[in-house]
């Protein structure tokens, strides 16, 4: 009888997860096509005349909402559906109060390309309920996508002094004026604005565009609500309140790995591949891990680290109890079903992290991790002349001052500005490189170690988030994103989805929205080049 008691729970709990799996599921497909990336664009031209923002096409005929701190009335926009469709639009009104103009940020466009297009169900702000889960498809900048981020979260404010929904689904810049949507696939907001912690997001009602939507069609600013109002009407669909489930899973396949990298302790996550081997993120492992299970250490020799996927296999003497075994890793790629797929990521001292997948696999440029001269050169024809040199910077250190002319990065000659970035854009930091340089008439040579990007203090608050980002968090082949609110001391986990199977392993955090894995396959490949 108790068995039947605990199979009877299971089930139950194992159909509302795959149940709620399922709504969201459908509800991003929904959604999805009349999610849209923007920017200013000038038709005579055709250059970008502004930053990317988010937004959200509501009829066939091209109304789109967004938020009016990106939009000027007037004025040309470029449109870019994820199915790879364009369109030029024109942005039509929008209010902006004349005391404070960031609320309440209401603004719309239309299409002005001729043709059909997708779009998205308007819903009802007026019908939420507090923990209603609500999921947003957005084209955060940092990660410089075509395709949107999905993430997922709980209505938790249904109007805060301002005006404003609150949310849990994270943004960052680029997500203005993306749409905020319900179960149902239907766009209950739009972004506008965020605190700093991750789980404060505020959304603009969509009541809002419903009221004045006549008044809206007019390419003008108001300071003030206008006078001109519709009837919102009430929403003639009752929605149940279905909160995101909590998930439990085996914490034995993820461990504690700490050791001394360049005179500091880091501590970081390893997950276990059975039953000897654990893989971690490399560039917070140094030359002497030790590994924490049960609240006892062992000492773990190197056996490899890969660079450009910033993995390191680690080997026990003992093994390890309910690891992944690399027979049940699946080969398979995440497809565009799969997104909004439930994931939990092991967390040792605290809660698991409950996230969605956000994107399909990606590959991300080296940016910030490359490595660190501290010299630039003038974007121009002619001579490679060092324009600066920061102080304490490597090239400081090693005597390289402006007006020196470069020669030959690595033994290859360089003639074009371009070739400057790109020779430095193959380096890592700790990499020695090999540059001459000509001064007065005179060549000379020098041997420079590269060191890390230095920080940037953090203005916008986006940028300050409890843990902050990934030192390395770039540069990679194949990842894909999911909206875990990860340190970046708790990646080199694995992280699975909701029936336990093995997705990936938490590579960087990487943004406010953002925590990067890379795929089980691309594991699996990693293992299997040592011919185990």
């Amino acid at each position: 009888m108790k068995r039947y008691r605990l199979l009877v729970i299971f089930l139950t709990i194992t159909s509302t997860i795959a149940y709620g799996q399922t709504t969201m599921q459908k509800a991003i497909a929904k959604a999805w096509p009349a999610s849209v990336r923007m920017w200013g664009y000038d038709t005579a031209t055709k250059q970008q005349m502004s930053a990317q923002f988010s937004a959200v096409v509501v009829s066939a005929e091209g109304d789109i909402l967004t938020a009016a701190h990106t939009s000027t009335p007037g004025k040309t926009y470029r449109v870019m559906f994820p199915d790879g469709k364009e369109a030029i639009a024109l942005a039509l009104g929008k209010i902006e109060m004349a005391d404070d103009p960031t609320i309440p940020d209401v603004s719309m466009m239309k299409i002005i390309t001729p043709g059909t297009w997708p779009y998205a169900e308007m819903g009802y702000s007026s019908s939420l309920q507090l923990n209603q889960p609500c999921i947003s498809i957005a084209y955060p900048e940092s990660l410089n996508q075509a395709l949107p981020g999905v993430r997922l979260g709980i209505i938790t404010s249904l109007g805060n002094e301002r005006g404003f929904l609150q949310s849990t689904c994270a943004m960052e810049p680029g997500d203005s004026g993306g749409p905020l949507f319900d179960e149902l696939g239907r766009v209950i907001g739009i972004h506008s604005a965020i605190s700093v912690e991750e789980s404060l997001n505020y959304e603009i009602p969509v009541d809002l565009f419903r009221k004045y939507r006549t008044a809206l069609a007019t390419a003008k600013k108001y300071n003030a609500f206008p006078a001109n109002a519709d009837n919102v009407g009430k929403d003639p669909l009752q929605m149940r309140v279905n909160t995101p489930p909590a998930f439990s899973t085996a914490k034995n396949a993820c461990l504690l790995i700490t050791s001394q990298v360049k005179d500091k302790q880091e501590n970081i996550y390893g997950t276990v591949i059975s039953p000897f081997y654990v893989i971690s993120k490399s560039s917070m492992v140094g030359s002497e891990p030790v590994i924490h299970i049960n609240n006892k250490t062992f000492k773990a020799a190197i056996i490899r680290r890969d660079r450009e996927k910033d993995l390191v296999l680690l080997k026990m003497d003992a093994p390890v109890k309910d690891g992944i075994s690399l027979a049940k890793v699946k080969p398979d790629s995440i497809s565009f079903k799969q997104l909004g797929q439930f994931l939990v990521s092991p967390r040792l001292d605290t809660a698991n992290a409950v996230s969605i997948v956000s994107t399909l696999p990606f590959s991300l440029p080296k940016i910030n991790s490359t490595g660190f001269l501290g010299a630039s050169i003038a974007q121009k024809s002619g001579p490679l002349l060092l324009t600066f040199v920061r102080k304490n910077s490597p090239a400081a250190a090693n005597d390289l001052k402006v007006g020196d002319e470069v020669i030959s990065i690595n033994n290859v000659t360089l003639h074009k500005a371009e070739n400057f970035t790109a020779a430095l854009q193959q380096s890592w930091p700790g990499d020695t490189i090999t540059i001459s340089l000509k001064r007065e008439g005179s060549i000379y040579t020098k041997q420079v170690v590269l060191d890390e990007k230095p920080k940037i203090p953090a203005t916008h608050p986006a940028e300050m988030f409890a843990g902050g980002k990934s030192s390395r968090r770039d540069g990679f082949e194949r990842v894909f994103a999911h909206d875990a609110f990860l340190a970046p001391n708790q990646c080199g986990g694995p992280v699975f989805d909701a029936a336990g199977n093995f997705m990936g392993i938490n590579i960087a955090r990487y943004s406010r929205t953002s925590t990067l894995a890379i795929p089980s396959e691309i594991i699996r490949e990693f293992m299997q080049e040592l011919a185990f």
